[in-house]
């Protein structure tokens, strides 16, 4: 019986050793509140990261739509100086015919005109006819020659004139083509500088969250030390404990609610988006719209517009937003839809490439995508589907394009 009351005598000694040990300190309190503090400091440090990461993504958002405006301009530039070339080939063309169909037709007089050319008085006597006849006969032929070599001559040179035409408009759009190129060049690199910083942005929000969790934990165990000091301090002022204690809890109540809104403020909130990606409108393609929406077809009313563009043609947002779907979809190819706002959705649909995904966020004119090669040469034209909504019901995309953002 002795034994085992010493048993428990000495499980009760080393009980009291071990919460004497574990009993927070003024001084422990205190380096607990200056770590939360400084976790404090340091998820407000990763949230401005976060911040200037987010803002530089925009900011190279912003040059991406002025680039794809760059890109869509000499796309343009190029399909203008192609049609130039076309018509200055043809017209070179049809002027060497029109030389050759004259020359063709006075081919068998020409031997008989250079021979009165260079002897009339011989040709003359050896022609079995009146002389007044023979020579009226002459100076026809003669007059004939000499309206043959002008309009020869004219013809020569309505030829030479539109070779020229055709070989500047070929020197154009090679220079074009040029320009088209080091613009996409430009392009694909502000993109590639794009990925970047929004890898950026992820990893700093993700320091950012992982700051914040700090301080949090960082401010619970102050709070744990703080309440179980207290509790000691309690203990030792026995005769007022009740009503020390209530003040005691009062006070560690309004401490944490403090804490608590300071974590709140400390904690970053998603930057709202500029409504200027809301009002922004832009063109998707740069080409020409060969189906007006309401337009009669085999299906009935045209839902939407059709555009013509080049083989290869950059494809950008009409409206700032999210998109909400890209994928392929029945007979349109890659379909896209992008959600403006207000209940306003876009739909672009015959894309070959698609440069964007699922709940990201786009400005207006921002790159998403590229028409396809067009033909089996890759030098066809290339066809852009595009549809507006308003709750979803189809609408005229006219007003849009035309509002001003």
């Amino acid at each position: 019986m002795r034994a085992g009351a010493s048993a428990g005598l000495g499980l009760a000694v080393l009980l009291a050793a071990a919460a004497a040990l574990a009993q927070p300190t003024p001084q422990a309190v205190r380096d607990a509140q200056r770590a939360a503090q400084a976790e404090r400091e340091a998820a407000e440090a990763a949230a401005q990261a976060a911040r200037a990461a987010a803002a530089e993504e925009q900011r190279l958002a912003e040059r991406r739509v002025e680039a794809a405006r760059q890109v869509q301009a000499a796309e343009q530039r190029i399909a203008e100086a192609q049609a130039r070339l076309q018509e200055a080939e043809a017209a070179a063309q049809l002027a060497r015919s029109r030389l050759k169909e004259r020359m063709e037709a006075l081919g068998p007089a020409i031997p008989v005109m250079l021979r009165l050319a260079l002897w009339p008085a011989e040709s003359l006597l050896a022609v079995p006819a009146p002389a007044e006849e023979a020579l009226r006969g002459l100076l026809v032929l003669q007059g004939l020659s000499r309206q043959m070599a002008a309009e020869a001559a004219d013809l020569r040179a309505m030829a030479a004139e539109a070779a020229r035409h055709a070989a500047a408009a070929r020197s154009q759009a090679a220079d074009l083509a040029r320009l088209e190129a080091a613009a996409r060049e430009a392009a694909e690199v502000l993109e590639a500088e794009l990925q970047a910083a929004r890898h950026r942005r992820a990893g700093k929000e993700d320091a950012e969250a992982e700051a914040a969790r700090r301080a949090a934990a960082a401010a619970a165990r102050a709070r744990d030390l703080e309440g179980a000091l207290a509790r000691l301090q309690q203990e030792e002022a026995r005769a007022q404990a009740r009503r020390e204690a209530a003040a005691r809890a009062e006070a560690a109540r309004a401490r944490r609610s403090r804490a608590a809104a300071q974590e709140a403020t400390a904690r970053p909130a998603e930057p709202p988006e500029p409504p200027a990606a809301r009002r922004g409108r832009a063109l998707p393609v740069a080409g020409q719209v060969v189906r007006e929406f309401g337009a009669d077809g085999e299906g009935g009313p045209a839902r939407g517009q059709s555009f013509q563009a080049a083989a290869g043609a950059r494809v950008v947002s009409p409206c700032g937003g999210r998109v909400v779907f890209g994928a392929p979809f029945r007979s349109y190819g890659l379909l896209l839809i992008v959600d403006c706002g207000s209940g306003y959705h876009f739909v672009l649909g015959g894309l070959d490439r698609l440069d964007t995904a699922p709940g990201q966020k786009v400005l207006a004119g921002e790159p998403v995508g590229q028409l396809g090669t067009g033909g089996p040469d890759g030098r066809g034209r290339a066809m852009l589907y595009l549809e507006l909504r308003h709750h979803g019901r189809p609408v005229d995309p006219r007003g849009w394009f035309s509002a001003k953002g």
